[in-house]
């Protein structure tokens, strides 16, 4: 069973902060350090400082980026920053952004989720995650005590009652915050009426959790639980601890929309094209083609077949692949691509730290192409229904196997625990 909650959210105060757009970023598993400079120099309120805080050469226990991140949350409700609201709420957040040349509207809302193991088969994951950056999240809990970034999870609704009534909330009432970020507008609502509260909580409450984003937050969030239920010796289930704060979106909201995450990576020196693409028709149905355009038109020809591919080796050596083995044509493309190509080919372990992940398509290919890295593979974009069937089985993919587009913004609403 599915509990949620409403919540105090702490908000950037309007009064203090003009302009939304400058404090607040993307998640911070997707800020590179040059995209960190940036926001460090945007505001100084920026959540960055919370979320992805600087290293310094003389960092120690008592004072690093986890300190550092408590102190500013501190000052920043003290001198009204950012204030806690005044009423339990859940918040409507919508993003309305352009994808293939049509204008798309995704919508859902901050809430406070109970935190179960996954075991209980409530809240699923869907991705295999690193144990370093569940430390570094759990940390930085600990030490701020709120969660700073949403989970962004889905949840199924035949009957489609809890969209019905936030559009119906949408145009009764004017956004608390309306702001354009990257070509996209974000607007957040509030519900406080217990009511409308009461009704999405009976909707939710027999549905499953599918976690979209956020899984190293999420299990962060779990560790914590878990070690606060040891420490008080009690697990009351109201307890702040036993919550954590997602970003809940339908699965058939009309503006859900997954990109692919293309792979790029580091051979070994000395490597050779023609050994790997002689291994590679071992399992492949090969196809060479000499321009990016030719390759992504045969994969977007492809759609409905199994297990296709794109791979790119530099200097204009593109190839498309169409797995042979039809026992695994079943499994999802990003699958057999770890499974059979990067580790029992290419004989990389997925977090040995010579892959690295993009969902434009010109930088991988600018990567390979600037001696960096070696070769670059190329994903189809995975359906709604797919990550869904592979979290209700059980199963996981491979580390960042889905780029659920757009990110939700962090800073929009934090959720304070203590």
């Amino acid at each position: 069973m599915s509990h949620i909650r409403p919540f105090r959210g702490v908000l950037y105060n309007p009064e203090k902060i003009k302009d939304i757009a400058e404090v607040v970023t993307e998640p911070y598993d997707v800020i590179n350090s040059s995209q960190q400079a940036a926001y460090y120099k945007l505001s100084p309120y920026n959540i960055i400082r919370l979320i992805l805080g600087r290293h310094y050469p003389d960092d120690n226990i008592k004072s690093n980026e986890y300190t550092r991140a408590r102190e500013y949350l501190r000052d920043w409700l003290k001198r009204d920053i950012l204030r806690r609201d005044g009423k339990e709420s859940i918040y409507i957040y919508t993003q309305t952004f352009s994808h293939n040349n049509k204008m798309r509207t995704r919508t859902g809302f901050f809430v406070l989720l109970k935190i179960e193991d996954f075991a209980k088969n409530t809240v699923l994951p869907h991705e295999n995650t690193k144990s370093s950056a569940v430390q570094d999240r759990m940390k930085l809990l600990e030490v701020t005590g709120a969660n700073l970034s949403p989970i962004f999870a889905l949840f199924s609704e035949p009957e489609g009652k809890i969209s019905k009534l936030l559009n119906q909330e949408k145009k009764a009432q004017r956004p608390y915050i309306t702001i354009k970020k990257d070509n996209i507008t974000h607007r957040i609502w509030r519900i406080s009426q217990r009511k409308k509260i009461a009704a999405i909580q009976r909707q939710l409450l027999k549905r499953q959790i599918f976690i979209a984003d956020g899984h190293h937050r999420y299990e962060a969030a779990l560790n914590y639980k878990l070690k606060m239920q040891k420490k008080k010796r009690a697990g009351v289930s109201s307890a702040p601890f036993n919550y954590v704060m997602a970003y809940l979106v339908s699965a058939k909201d009309p503006g859900l929309t997954i990109l692919p995450t293309h792979r790029v990576i580091k051979l070994a020196p000395g490597f050779n094209v023609d050994e790997i693409i002689s291994k590679l028709k071992k399992a492949f149905i090969v196809y060479k083609f000499s321009s990016r355009e030719e390759l992504f038109s045969y994969m977007a020809s492809e759609a409905h077949s199994a297990c296709v591919f794109g791979a790119y080796f530099g200097k204009k050596r593109f190839y498309g692949l169409k797995l042979k083995d039809a026992k695994l044509t079943r499994e999802l493309d990003v699958n057999v691509l770890h499974s059979v190509i990067v580790e029992e080919i290419l004989n990389i372990s997925p977090f040995q730290g010579d892959i690295c992940y993009t969902r434009e398509a010109e930088e991988a290919i600018g990567l390979v192409d600037a001696d960096k890295n070696q070769a670059a593979f190329f994903l189809r974009p995975l359906r709604v229904a797919q990550v869904k069937k592979t979290a209700a089985a059980g199963r996981k993919m491979p580390h960042k196997s889905t780029y659920f587009y757009p990110k939700a913004l962090t800073g929009l609403v934090i959720n304070k625990l203590k």
